[in-house]
């Protein structure tokens, strides 16, 4: 009489389990795009990882020099969801089996004024993880990697590159509500007349930009301004026209 309630509580536990299992499976399915890459050492052929100018050097580490890698330690594939890591970014990092890196375009970064580091929200970064090494004579020459291009999430955060406000003449303002949790930069054009020309500030959480001198295309102030927002990890590019 005992038997059949903890069989039932034995096949219960089966199904869960494997459905635990499918679903941790699901999670790390490499996602559309990605490519499968025998990367050659510096020694065997130098082979470059996408546009990234990435390669693995005669030490068997990764190697870039007009970007920024960072080793995100050992994952379960290159399908797994992780924020960009834009902490302790190198140039050079040890490849390793079975850990997924992460690889940045050094023009998509940005650090603010509370020292923190983001990335671009429109801006494709690579995800890559490595499957195992290439062994030659026993002598490793290289390692097959798995990559994809992945993009951030917005987080909420305006779309790159939108005008918030057109400004002439002095005593006109424009007011911008910004993210819960955001940080933000307004960018002068130093030497073109618009010292002592704003007035910004945020107060509860809106942006407010006040013009305090009239636009004037000789001395200044005039043209496109860049506000950069940050929110966690992640940034994004609005502007303001003066005397357009």
């Amino acid at each position: 009489m005992i038997r059949k309630p903890l069989l039932g509580i034995f096949l219960l536990s089966l199904c869960t389990f494997i459905f635990i299992s499918c679903s941790d499976d699901d999670d790390v399915r490499d996602p559309s795009g990605t490519i499968t890459l025998n990367m050659l050492n510096e020694d065997n052929g130098k082979t470059f990882l996408g546009t990234s100018g990435t390669y693995i050097n005669n030490s068997n580490n990764f190697k870039t020099t007009s970007n920024f890698i960072i080793d995100a330690g050992s994952r379960a594939g290159v399908g797994v969801k992780i924020e960009p890591q834009i902490n302790n970014l190198a140039q050079e990092v040890a490849v390793s089996t079975g850990h997924l890196y992460q690889i940045f375009d050094k023009a998509t970064l940005r650090e603010f004024a509370s020292g923190k580091q983001a990335i671009q929200i429109e801006a494709g970064y690579y995800n890559v993880y490595v499957v195992s090494p290439i062994v030659n004579n026993s002598v490793t020459a290289g390692a097959v990697i798995k990559y994809v291009l992945v993009y951030p999430e917005t987080k909420g955060l305006p779309e790159n590159g939108k005008i918030i406000g057109n400004l002439n003449y002095a005593g006109e303002k424009v007011e911008f509500t910004l993210p819960q949790d955001a940080e933000c930069y307004f960018e002068e054009h130093w030497g073109s007349g618009e010292k002592g020309a704003f007035d910004v500030k945020t107060v509860d959480g809106k942006l407010t930009i006040d013009l305090l001198k009239s636009s004037d295309k000789t001395y200044g102030p005039y043209g496109t301004y860049n506000i950069y927002i940050r929110k966690g990890n992640v940034f994004t590019t609005v502007r303001l026209n003066i005397g357009l």
